[in-house]
């Protein structure tokens, strides 16, 4: 999610100056002479919202960019009398004829703020009809006895009861209560035995959604399940553009640019109900693919119902995602094919699957219909930067054969400040902005749309910074990458578990949650160790190509498949992957086993397919004679992930040591092998690299445009600055060698002992906190139960419970920190527990484990100690964790907004730490 910076006439004033500048240079030209001096489209293009009026300023501002080396702008007509002005109009002609005549790349920003869709209000006028809808949804479960709700504004759709037998209702033994709702109200007496009782109502979706919050125009949105807003937004702002600019748009711009549309079903602000999307063409569209009236199962989106209901949530969502895909996305892809422009834009929340579903129910659909995939960047800080939502673009992008993929880059995060808020701006520095873009670049973007307001930069550095954009994303653009792993979109697994929530996703199901966490946490193992892979869906797996024990899509292909936490896929995506494992492929199952296809729930061929590929032991290499290899690691062995693939099979890229903050990618672009290598740290690193690589080989160095030849026969040394980078070409590559599968199980993991210390508990404000031991001789190694009882509703809140240790430690020579938890019960609190570390200078650092407290049991945790990442709560230096030197082990949770009176508790053994047998 991204807000508006000054912009406007701040821009202005940063690229406002007079010397004069040559005219950019096109794409037109060898390689060698493009990365030299890089084309427009490859360098940074500052977003310019309100262009100057007057000619002599344009001029300024267009000699000020090209001055700084910027490649161009992402623009608009300007907002003032928005699309009805000619002088405005006129404004937009003169500026980006101009600019074409400097040789410049330019974007076209497609909306008055954001969220795009409403065109400054002008799409809805005389439709309100247009605006987006929810089905809002009021319910409690009780034992009998008097029942009360506040009823939902809108349309009464249902009111009912429903019995419920072992924690699921029962659709078929409703008793309707439509009656009993008077005067926004709801009043039942139930009999005795277990109701869950739900009233349901039609509105509109503004309240509380990214439409009433956002920092832009605060204005009712449209509904992008309907065909109807989607054509009239078409037809008041892009054909706008081409009655002035002529039918042929491409003439001037890249791509369109839209900016965070979504369905609204998504609270940002708490509300009293829960909320799914709605359209009047959702009912009959649902019946039309589906098969079924969507009516009588709308309850089982909100409650467990069984395999029924399980079935309902998989098809409601299936039909959002592709309404959402057509409608809108599709729309505009179909508009812009015949003006020779591309679509593109980004989305809401890419960074959460569990917000995909309400917001798209399809992100990864959603985006396929997207010429210019792209994403945001909200901050500058290279260790934040969320590099995965750019391997998801550019992982869509590289499927479709799509060229161009764009980031909206910014330092928003460090200077924007709401009221009250405090705190000093942050000023990113030159290297901090080059570790961002690298992030970027390296997960597949390659154009860089600025929010960045740049004043505490000099023309040195922005030069600097535009030219190692350029050549970087010369050499990366267009091809295909090259890996041997793809992690699955378990999307449809995310489906099944999902029930709308009244705040964000807060209280969403635990299964919902746990595959996001399966997801994130392999994606995070994977970048860690230095493993790039690619994201596929459901219907790359369906579509792709099995062989000899290799998956193949559209020139890509990949020997090593994992699913994380994925229950639920299309029967035929489940056989090819049973295809590819018989071949000789390898599957590695991450929490969960296969179980359902898209008709079933369970699925028998499917619980037969996991059986046969998996076995029934965990932590195994389960083989067949083709050299196919299955793996299930269950929850909290999620982090062995990389140590199973390094088992398995090589790397094309090998870094003299592994532990070393060294990524890499591979791609495949005009028949050359292009590498890119970044050092991921504020540390100057040195070291080497051995390539799968053959013939002639020349490293290509953005800084300075040079190149000079190496030898991939040899391990070549090299030195990186702090987040700094290099690439290299290769006329051949190697395929990465497949190892014999090991005879062991995966448990390759030598655990210690930390010195023996007494846990104390801290607690925030709004926490009573306590910490007990627990009678020796617990079979688990359990030792302490730790308890917090939260006094105030809604409130952030935390317990951790802290081992400080008297001598500082080192734990730098080891893989893994871990601990035995249990969490006793069910718990109303969604949220991971998190393992914190401190230093012997204060610093401390954070990472995510796989255990959350709304998951009942036992489960060895195990956090891969590369993971943990400086915590953003130090402010005044991001130095990093000093692994030589640990002072404190935490262990607890935070960021949980909870009811006064909710327990929260868990029970932990010691930590432990854990380093690799020498046989890895």
């Amino acid at each position: 999610m991204r807000a508006y910076a000054a912009i406007g006439l701040s821009v202005m004033v940063f690229l406002g100056t007079y010397a004069t500048a040559q005219t950019l240079p096109g794409a037109d030209r060898p390689l060698a002479e493009r990365f030299a001096n890089p084309p427009a489209e490859s360098r940074i293009l500052p977003i310019v919202h309100r262009l100057p009026d007057a000619p002599e300023q344009q001029d300024a501002m267009l000699r000020g960019m090209l001055e700084k080396g910027f490649g161009g702008m992402a623009t608009n007509v300007p907002f003032d009398n928005y699309l009805e002005s000619d002088a405005m109009w006129q404004t937009l002609v003169r500026a980006v004829t101009e600019a074409k005549k400097a040789g410049m790349s330019l974007w076209l920003y497609d909306e008055k703020g954001y969220p795009s869709g409403n065109a400054g209000g002008l799409t809805m006028r005389d439709h309100p009809e247009w605006e987006a809808r929810g089905l809002l949804v009021s319910d409690a479960v009780c034992e009998g006895g008097p029942v009360s709700l506040d009823v939902p504004p809108g349309t009464l759709v249902r009111a009912a009861a429903f019995p419920v037998k072992d924690g699921a209702i029962d659709l078929d033994r409703a008793t309707d209560l439509s009656a009993f709702v008077k005067d926004r109200t709801f009043t039942w007496n139930a009999p005795a035995g277990s109701w869950q009782v739900m009233v349901i109502t039609e509105d509109y979706l503004y309240e509380g959604t990214h439409a009433a919050v956002s920092l832009a125009d605060k204005l009712p949105y449209i509904n992008l399940l309907m065909p109807e807003p989607t054509a009239r937004f078409l037809e008041v702002t892009h054909e706008r553009y081409a009655q002035h600019l002529g039918d042929d748009l491409g003439k001037y711009f890249v791509s369109t640019f839209t900016d965070e549309p979504s369905l609204m079903s998504m609270f940002m602000r708490p509300q009293p109900w829960r909320v799914l999307p709605w359209s009047p063409n959702l009912a009959p569209e649902f019946e039309k693919r589906r098969g079924y009236a969507l009516a009588p199962v709308l309850p089982a989106l909100c409650a467990d119902t069984g395999p029924k209901g399980l079935a309902a949530r998989h098809d409601f969502w299936l039909t959002v995602g592709e309404l959402v895909a057509e409608n809108y996305f599709g729309q505009i892809q179909d508009w812009c094919k015949p003006h020779n422009i591309l679509s593109g834009g980004h989305l809401l929340f890419e960074e959460s699957i569990v917000m995909h579903v309400p917001l798209y129910g399809d992100f990864y659909r959603s985006t396929r219909r997207v010429d210019a995939p792209s994403i945001d960047c909200l901050t500058s800080v290279p260790e934040e930067v969320p590099w995965y939502i750019a391997r998801l673009i550019g992982s869509v992008a590289d499927l479709e054969g799509r060229p161009v993929t764009m980031c909206e880059v910014s330092d928003h995060s460090q200077r924007y400040r709401p009221a009250g808020d405090e705190r000093p701006v942050r000023i990113v520095t030159e290297d901090e902005i080059r570790g961002t873009l690298n992030r970027l670049m390296l997960n597949g973007i390659n154009t860089m749309t600025s929010y960045y307001v740049f004043k505490d930069l000099t023309n040195d550095q922005l030069l600097r910074l535009n030219e190692w954009t350029g050549r970087c994303c010369t050499m990366l653009k267009g091809g295909r990458q090259v890996t041997d792993v793809a992690l699955v979109y378990p999307i449809e697994s995310v489906w099944v578990q999902f029930e709308p929530a009244r705040r964000m996703v807060m209280d969403a199901p635990a299964g919902a949650h746990r595959v996001e966490r399966s997801y994130t946490e392999a994606s995070e193992d994977l970048y860690t160790s230095g493993r790039d892979f690619t994201y596929l869906d459901s219907k790359a797996l369906c579509d792709a190509q099995v062989e000899q024990g290799i998956l193949k899509l559209n020139g890509m292909a990949w020997r090593a498949v994992v699913l994380p936490a994925v229950d639920t896929l299309p029967l035929k995506a489940w056989k090819n992957l049973g295809r590819f494992w018989r071949e000789g492929g390898i599957v590695i199952a991450l929490t969960a086993r296969p179980a359902n296809s898209e008709k079933e729930f369970p699925a028998p061929a499917v619980q037969a397919l996991a059986e046969e590929i998996f076995g029934t032991q965990a932590d195994a290499f389960n083989t067949n004679p083709a050299g196919g290899c299955g793996v299930f690691l269950p929850r909290g062995s999620v982090s062995m992930l990389p140590i199973v693939l390094d088992a398995l099979i090589g790397r094309d890229v090998q870094v003299s040591n592994p532990a070393a903050p060294i990524r890499a990618t591979h791609r495949v672009v005009d028949g050359n092998q292009i590498y890119f290598v970044i050092n991921d740290s504020r540390a100057p690193w040195e070291g080497s690299l051995t390539f799968a690589a053959s013939g002639k080989g020349e490293q290509w160095e953005p800084a300075t445009g040079q190149q000079t030849p190496v030898d991939p026969a040899q391990p070549i040394a090299l030195k990186l600055a702090p987040f700094g980078g290099v690439l290299f070409r290769f006329d051949e590559a190697k395929s990465s060698q497949r190892h014999a599968v090991p005879a062991q199980n995966v448990d390759v993991i030598q655990w210690s002992a930390l010195p023996q210390i007494s846990p104390i508990v801290v607690a925030g404000e709004f926490v009573k906190g306590k910490i007990e031991s627990i009678p020796p001789g617990n079979e688990h190694g359990l030792t302490w139960s730790a308890r917090g009882v939260l006094t105030q509703s809604e409130v952030d809140t935390f317990l951790f419970a802290i081992f400080d240790y008297p001598q500082p430690m080192d734990l730098s020579k080891s893989a893994f920190v871990g601990f035995t938890t249990e969490i006793p019960r069910a718990q109303n609190a969604g949220k991971p527990l998190l393992l914190v570390v401190r230093d012997v200078h204060g610093t401390e650092g954070l990472a995510q484990t796989q255990q959350s407290l709304d998951e009942p049991g036992i489960t060895d945790i195990l956090v891969r100690l590369n993971r943990i990442e400086t915590a953003g709560w130090n402010q005044s230096s991001r130095r990093a964790v000093d692994l030589t030197a640990i002072t404190s082990i935490r262990l607890g949770w935070g960021g949980h907004y909870g009811a006064a009176n909710d327990i929260i508790e868990f029970a932990l053994s010691p930590p432990r730490l854990g380093s690799l047998t020498e046989s890895e």
